[in-house]
C-alpha cells in the first residue's frame, strides 16, 4: 500500500503540531473552537476565522473536563466515530457512548442526569428542506445553531431521552420526514436565498400533519439568522478533506461549515477538527 506524499508530510509532522482540540462550540453566532496548547500545557480559545491551518489525519481522546480543569485521556486512545475513548467518556459523560444515539434506558439503570433530563423534539428547517429531531430542552436553540438550521419548531416535550427518541423516530417513520439532510444537499443549499415565505409553508404543511396524527401542537417557527457569513454563495462549496492543508479567503460559517474560496468555494468541517492536531500559520 503506497502512501502518498502529502499524507506522508502529514504523519511526519503530527508531533509537532501543536493545538489538540477538544471542542467545537457556538456562545450565540459566535463560533470558537476550544484547544490544549501541548507546547505550553495550557487551554485556548479559538475565535473565527481560522484559515491557513494544518490539520492532522488521526484523531485522539480529547480527554475531558472536571469544571474547569482539562483532565488529559491518560492513554491518549486512538478515536474515530466519538471524541472520546469510553474510558474518558464514562468518567465524564456516558458510560455506554453509543446512548447518544440510541439511548438504552431512561435513566433508572446507569442514572445519569443526561438521561433522565427532560427533552424535545423539534422540526427544523434548512432553508424548505426538512427533518425531525430531539435535544435536551435546556440545549435546543444553541443545538440547531450547531447544525446551521434556519428555522426551528418544538413540537413536543418529554421527560428523557429515551422516550423522545421513540417519538423521533415514531413521527420521522409514520410521516416520512427525515431525520437527517446529506452533507453536499446542505452545501448545495448555500446557492439558495432562504425563503422564509416558502418556509412558513413547509412548516405549516408539516404540523397540520404531526396534529392530526400524534395531537401534538407545533410551536411557532423560529428564524436562526446571525450567522457570520453571507449568502447565498455564487456555486456550492467543494467539500474537503479534514486533514492536510487549507488556505484561502475565508467567506463565513455556518454551522459545522467553514466556507472559504481557493481555487473555487470550499468547505470543510469545523466539528470534524474535533480530536485532531493543528497548527495555525504557514509553518507547522
Amino acid at each position: 500500500m503506497f502512501v502518498g506524499a502529502d499524507e506522508l508530510w502529514l504523519e511526519m509532522r503530527q508531533d509537532s503540531l501543536p493545538l489538540h482540540v477538544l471542542e467545537y462550540e457556538w456562545d450565540g453566532y459566535r463560533p470558537s473552537l476550544i484547544c490544549l496548547d501541548r507546547r505550553n500545557d495550557c487551554i485556548l480559545e479559538l475565535g473565527a476565522p481560522w484559515l491557513d491551518m494544518t490539520v492532522s489525519k488521526s484523531k485522539n481522546c480529547v480527554g475531558y473536563f472536571d469544571g474547569d480543569r482539562h483532565i488529559k485521556c491518560p492513554s491518549g486512545s486512538p478515536v474515530t466515530k466519538f471524541s472520546q475513548c469510553d474510558s474518558c467518556s464514562g468518567e465524564s459523560f456516558l458510560p455506554f457512548q453509543g446512548c447518544v444515539f440510541e439511548p438504552r434506558c431512561e435513566g433508572e439503570e446507569c442514572d445519569i442526569e443526561f438521561c433522565k433530563r427532560e427533552h424535545v423534539l423539534y422540526l427544523a428547517l434548512y432553508n424548505t428542506r426538512s427533518k425531525i429531531g430531539m435535544s435536551s430542552t435546556r440545549r435546543v436553540e444553541r443545538r440547531l445553531i450547531e447544525q446551521g438550521a434556519d428555522a426551528f419548531s418544538i413540537i413536543g416535550s418529554y421527560p428523557n431521552r429515551r422516550k423522545a427518541r421513540s417519538a423521533e423516530k415514531d413521527v420521522s417513520s409514520r410521516l416520512r420526514i427525515s431525520q437527517g439532510i446529506r452533507q453536499r444537499t446542505v452545501l448545495q443549499g448555500f446557492t439558495d436565498p432562504v425563503d422564509h415565505d416558502a418556509m412558513e409553508r413547509v412548516y405549516r404543511s408539516i404540523a397540520s400533519s404531526i396534529k392530526n396524527c400524534f395531537g401534538l401542537s407545533a410551536e411557532p417557527l423560529t428564524f436562526l439568522e446571525g450567522y457570520p457569513i453571507s449568502l447565498p454563495l455564487q456555486s456550492p462549496p467543494e467539500l474537503m478533506e479534514t486533514s492536510g492543508r487549507h488556505r484561502g479567503n475565508p467567506l463565513g460559517i455556518k454551522g459545522k461549515w467553514l466556507i472559504y474560496e481557493d481555487r473555487g468555494i470550499r468547505a470543510m468541517s469545523l466539528q470534524d477538527l474535533v480530536g485532531r492536531y493543528l497548527a495555525i500559520g504557514p509553518d507547522p
